[in-house]
């Protein structure tokens, strides 16, 4: 990709802020040991849903730090859809790499969690992550804005698209949690692997609509992408 290069200290920021927020909470957990010993049981989502917040940006402003290089793909023989598809694909490996290193340090700290809920939990990111993938290049197109690599924590983006991504994580993650409560006070936590495994197929058809489309809004759009994401400071 042409942004690689210049992603680096962003992708750094992604893998580490979820890594020292699971760190945290699990200590928080930690100190917060019943009478019996056990800690909270929902200790593992939660932990792996910090991780997903920390790729808020990453997931809906996938062509920000494109900058000149956006003219590149309008020029190219290269569908739009084939350049998203590469990086909806990074993203996802780097994302579930942060997610399983989230889940082990969690794990390592509070102790081995109940198999149901590591099935639960890893059902919730079949789900989640192609939700994510699938609003996230309809923002990316509509709602872009420029990423400067060298002020990561400075700069202003759009809010709109800030607004709006924070609300779909909060949708995610509501989802989620309606669930995991829902099978916690019925006993069954394995109950929820169905039900997200469900969620998941309807969220994979989603992101793979939205690839089929996302050249159809590109070169729509095509004059507006190129003067946001050229623009200077």
């Amino acid at each position: 990709l042409h942004s690689f290069p210049t992603r680096r200290s962003s992708d750094l920021y992604s893998i580490g802020a979820p890594l020292v927020l699971a760190i945290i909470f699990s200590a928080a957990f930690l100190r917060g040991r019943g009478p019996d010993g056990h800690v909270f049981s929902m200790a593992l989502p939660v932990a792996v849903v910090y991780a997903l917040l920390g790729f808020t940006q990453f997931f809906y402003n996938n062509l920000g730090a494109e900058g000149a290089g956006i003219q590149i793909y309008f020029l190219s023989p290269t569908p739009i859809r084939t350049v998203l598809l590469a990086k909806n694909l990074f993203q996802s490996a780097l994302f579930l790499l942060v997610a399983m290193l989230a889940g082990v340090l969690t794990s390592l700290r509070l102790g081995t969690p109940d198999p149901a809920m590591v099935a639960a939990t890893a059902a919730w990111l079949i789900f989640a992550l192609p939700s994510n993938l699938a609003a996230g290049n309809v923002f990316s197109l509509t709602m872009p804005f420029r990423i400067n690599p060298g002020r990561i924590g400075k700069q202003r983006g759009s809010q709109s698209n800030a607004l709006l991504s924070m609300l779909v994580q909060l949708g995610v993650i509501g989802i989620g949690a309606a669930v995991f409560a829902i099978c916690w006070f019925v006993g069954n936590m394995w109950l929820a692997v169905p039900v997200f495994l469900a969620l998941a197929a309807g969220a994979v058809y989603a992101w793979l609509r939205v690839l089929g489309n996302v050249d159809a809004m590109a070169n729509s759009r095509r004059d507006s992408l190129i003067s946001t994401l050229m623009k200077t400071e």
